[in-house]
């Protein structure tokens, strides 16, 4: 049964497959890490060996976890899917009331830029979805905002901050001006205590845009181009 209710109950584990290195870590009682590790690969190639390490740092195994946190998204399809399956397996191996709490990559990056003073009003974080189509987050001077779609046109307008995190594969170059920023899961910690970006959840869920997009079918057949 799971049961996602405040507070955090404890050890958790926490996985983060977004980006093109993957992270895991144990949060003790007291919410700060008892072993966290950044692989230099992504899930693909290296979740299970990492959560087996902080595992065996921490010196936890894994059907004592009595807590799941994963991110949400946005970022790579092919590791947030690896992590949502790995910890609907896990809950299956060992079930009992286990939580499940969901974070968005662009808010934890938009809070640690708050909680290092960075931003001072209002600026824009953005992260590569598609052509022509980017992760926008309007983060102001007290929390950070909500991830919503904003196309390219509407991104050369904005004249404020501008913040880049970078996707593994992207459709399109950032504007020249936009600030690159690093993605760093290991400072979730620090950020617990003072931003609401942690929330649960009855099943693991992936981030959606809301937004589908669709092609037009016509009844022709394919045919491979005249050259």
């Amino acid at each position: 049964m799971l049961v996602p209710t405040n507070p955090i109950a404890y050890p958790a584990l926490v996985i983060d497959g977004s980006g093109s290195c993957f992270f895991a870590g144990i949060l003790g009682s007291d919410g700060k890490w008892l072993a966290s590790e950044k692989a230099d690969a992504p899930a693909l190639e290296s979740l299970f060996k990492t959560v087996d390490t902080v595992l065996k740092n921490a010196a936890v195994k894994l059907n004592t976890i009595e807590s799941y946190i994963y991110c949400e998204g946005p970022g790579s399809v092919l590791g947030l899917r690896l992590c949502a399956i790995a910890i609907e397996t896990w809950i299956r191996i060992y079930p009992g009331e286990k939580q499940i709490y969901a974070y968005n990559s662009l808010e934890l990056v938009a809070a640690n830029l708050l909680n290092q003073r960075k931003v001072n009003g209002e600026a824009l974080l953005i992260s590569d979805w598609k052509k022509d189509t980017w992760n926008g987050l309007r983060v102001t001077s007290d929390q950070p905002g909500r991830v919503t779609p904003i196309r390219s046109t509407e991104l050369s307008e904005w004249s404020g901050p501008l913040y880049h995190l970078p996707a593994r594969k992207g459709w399109q170059a950032p504007p020249e001006r936009a600030i690159e920023v690093s993605y760093n899961p290991d400072c979730l910690t620090e950020l617990l205590v003072n931003f609401d970006i942690i929330q649960p959840r009855e099943s693991v869920t992936l981030y959606s845009s809301g937004i589908n997009s669709f092609q037009k079918w016509t009844p022709e057949r394919h045919r491979a181009p005249v050259l």
